[in-house]
């Protein structure tokens, strides 16, 4: 279950490419519910719950706030509460990225995590330092933290391309690396009577999450979503094969430009 926990978190969020996407600070509410028809065997029976998200661009960079709260009900008919927070700090120049990282399941906390990921030059790795819990490791060559993806991502889908691969390390702790397959379709055109996202293109984008490495043709999980100009997202579907959850975006507050 914190596996889905990381699948949510890491559908939501995405080096700034040639053309480096403009992005909107925003502060977003999404509803999370299971999609009916998941097998016996999931052992899951339903979820409900909530996440919120803050993206907020500084001075010298972008943070984004992050709380998941969700009731999960398994086939014993027990439910059980799982909470994650997550909190990130990604330089401008997409080189470097903080971050402090915390999750319960019920009654049991699961390991803490806040350190400080660092690119490496050239094609070399970089280095992953925590301070909690202490201790260093190599960050893997190639890999890109989550609003680079993010940008890089509206930099593919504005100038009409349909594929991208990127290796995200989403922060926390050091496994929690995907390699990440994204098809992007056509451009939706904006929608002015939208209540929400009114006003903005949008695309509808499929993502295959892989472990790095790995030999498996099969992903771990797929999400689905629609990205908007700005890298609002709504219209989640995560696909973990046993089990579906589904994310619609409930409220959006728009956030002003930092005073530098």
């Amino acid at each position: 279950m914190n596996r889905l926990v990381l699948c949510l978190v890491a559908a939501l969020m995405a080096s700034p490419a040639a053309v480096a996407a403009e992005l909107q600070p925003h502060r977003a509410t999404f509803n999370l519910s299971m999609v009916p028809g998941a097998p016996a065997s999931s052992g899951i029976l339903g979820v409900l719950g909530r996440m919120l998200i803050e993206f907020e661009q500084v001075c010298d960079g972008y943070v984004t706030r992050q709380a998941l709260q969700m009731l999960v009900r398994d086939a014993l008919g027990q439910t059980t509460e799982t909470r994650y927070t997550l909190t990130t700090w990604e330089s401008s120049d997409g080189r470097e990225m903080t971050f402090d990282s915390t999750s319960t399941f019920g009654t049991q906390s699961d390991p803490s995590y806040a350190g400080r990921a660092t690119k490496g030059e050239g094609a070399g790795a970089g280095r992953i330092a925590y301070h909690v819990p202490n201790g260093n490791v190599p960050l893997r060559p190639g890999a890109v933290f989550p609003t680079e993806h993010l940008r890089s991502l509206l930099d593919a889908a504005a100038k009409g391309e349909k594929l991208l691969t990127q290796e995200v390390f989403e922060g926390g702790a050091p496994q929690n690396y995907t390699a990440v397959n994204s098809s992007i379709g056509d451009t939706i055109a904006a929608d002015p009577a939208a209540k929400l996202t009114g006003g903005r293109k949008s695309w509808n984008v499929r993502e295959a999450h892989f472990r790095p490495g790995g030999r498996s043709e099969a992903p771990e999980f797929e999400v689905g979503l629609r990205i908007y100009e700005g890298g609002i997202i709504d219209g989640l579907d995560l696909d973990h094969g046993i089990f579906r959850v589904a994310g619609k975006l409930s409220a959006l507050e728009l956030l002003p430009p930092p005073r530098c």
